[in-house]
């Protein structure tokens, strides 16, 4: 990562421009300036000359980020990652033009930031270099002067000058009158060399005849020459002029190689993003379900449950929160092992899925008891049909190893907002109905009533505050941010 980047950020929001400013210096990067409008881009860029500048092109004062991109370029050439909540296609045609590095929509993973402004600090250090050796190849090429030859009809040498002697190695007496043009050329080209002076002609309007070839100097070194024939007007004269591009030539080649260099990185960053994508989609999973069943776990039940609670508020409908203990699950692992008690758990996961529609949610709270939350419940009536399709499953016996195995279920039910608003108290009174359940005979259900509550209250209350208080304890948000940590590339290898 490049930590010693500096970095101006360009935000309106003070919260968010806060937080990112902190998110910066957390990653290593230095923070020049957190400024709010486009006139304080434009004067902390003179004052700081930052590495790369974080845009949002939405600002206070009379000029947008945008426009301070386009008058920040007039001065300097400094990348720019534009972040922003502005979807809008006009202002996306209008930020191309100010040639971003990347562009960002609000909300975006921290990730991503990163990985932006790490491929642009790269990309933008590989052009600089590309553009200066370019530039310092083409300076000697441009300051140098051309070598030039006056050439009779019979292509005899009449006339070289002084930058012909520089690049030959030979003085003009031993030239002028005496050599043929073609003689300081590569011998397998001068068959080509001649068919081409004999091509121009006396019309002034006729182009120009300019090829690459080999020069051979005095010592046999050779040289890659720019050249081009022109005959004088009703002459049988030709001018031939002569540039040394062997380094333009070299440049070439090097800028080349930073292409293969550059393009090669590249490849090497998409497949660490791709990585990097995949082990945070595998660590995301692992938190959010339960390694044995697949089933959401706590984390995620709590999660849905918020987005229920929001939901059904908003629409006057019934949630029903339902805890499901498996009957007489110890006898199982006792009398089959524990592995035949895991393939149940797992034959059992897979039974009550197939009861859920779609905006339903059947989760795993640990060992043999499992929790469905059910979505937009007109009815009490339809909660119960519900319960009597979840009981069902438990008619039909359970293949494991070979063997026909019938369990059955206790099921406690708690309804919201009818007794509780909160995820603390469901589960509290759905937990009395369930044992109230197995203290009934066990393979029914129970809904939660206020008597309940008066006589089970000494027989709930310490698995009941166990539950809650692991699910208080595991909330996405706690995952969340120890995932949207950076990785190293030893982290993603392993």
């Amino acid at each position: 990562m490049t930590t010693s980047a500096k970095i101006l950020l360009a935000e309106d929001n003070a919260l968010t421009a806060h937080h990112l400013n902190r998110v910066l210096l957390r990653m290593g990067y230095s923070v020049t300036g957190v400024v709010q409008s486009g006139e304080e881009v434009i004067e902390n860029v003179a004052e700081n000359m930052p590495d790369i500048i974080l845009m949002d092109i939405t600002l206070g004062g009379k000029i947008d980020g945008i426009c301070a991109v386009q008058r920040v370029h007039t001065l300097t050439d400094i990348p720019v990652i534009y972040i922003t909540a502005n979807s809008d296609n006009e202002v996306f045609e209008r930020a191309k033009q100010t040639d971003p590095y990347a562009y960002l929509l609000k909300p975006y993973e921290i990730y991503q930031l990163q990985n932006a402004i790490e491929i642009a600090l790269f990309k933008h250090n590989l052009e600089k270099q590309l553009k200066e050796s370019e530039n310092r190849y083409r300076t000697i090429f441009e300051a140098s002067d051309s070598a030039m030859m006056l050439v009779d009809e019979n292509a005899t040498i009449i006339m070289v000058n002084k930058q012909f002697e520089n690049m030959t190695g030979c003085p003009k007496a031993s030239v002028e009158k005496l050599q043929n043009w073609t003689a300081f050329f590569d011998p397998d080209e001068r068959s080509k060399l001649e068919g081409l002076l004999r091509q121009t002609d006396d019309s002034t309007s006729a182009p120009r005849h300019h090829f690459e070839s080999i020069l051979v100097d005095k010592n046999g070194n050779t040289k890659i020459v720019y050249t081009n024939i022109r005959k004088f007007p009703d002459s049988n004269t030709r001018i031939v002029s002569l540039n040394d591009i062997s380094e333009l030539k070299l440049a070439e080649k090097e800028i080349r190689a930073l292409n293969n260099e550059l393009n090669a990185k590249n490849r090497g960053l998409n497949q660490e993003i791709t990585l990097r994508q995949k082990v945070e989609k595998q660590l995301r999973y692992k938190a959010t379900h339960d390694h044995l069943t697949g089933l959401p776990n706590r984390v995620l039940l709590f999660d849905r449950l918020n987005q229920a609670f929001a939901f059904d508020e908003r629409h006057n409908t019934l949630i029903a929160l339902m805890i499901l203990d498996l009957d007489n699950f110890k006898n199982i692992n006792d009398t089959m092992g524990h592995l035949s008690g895991d393939i149940l758990l797992k034959k059992v996961a897979l039974g009550l899925q197939k009861c859920m529609r779609q905006y339903d949610t059947v989760g795993r709270l640990g060992g043999d008891e499992f929790v469905i939350i059910i979505n937009d419940a007109d009815t009490i009536q339809d909660i119960i049909t519900f319960t009597e399709k979840i009981l069902a499953v438990f008619q039909k016996p359970f293949d494991i190893l070979g063997q026909q195995t019938y369990v059955t279920t206790s099921i406690g039910v708690a309804v919201f907002p009818l007794h509780g608003s909160t995820i603390e108290t469901l589960l509290k009174k759905a937990d009395v109905a369930m044992y109230v359940a197995k203290k009934s005979g066990r393979n029914t259900f129970r809904f939660f009533s206020d008597s309940m509550d008066v006589q089970d209250a000494t027989q709930k209350s310490m698995r009941t505050k166990r539950r809650i208080s692991l699910m208080g304890k595991s909330t996405q948000n706690d995952f969340l941010t120890d995932i949207d940590q950076p990785f190293t590339k030893d982290q993603l290898s392993n």
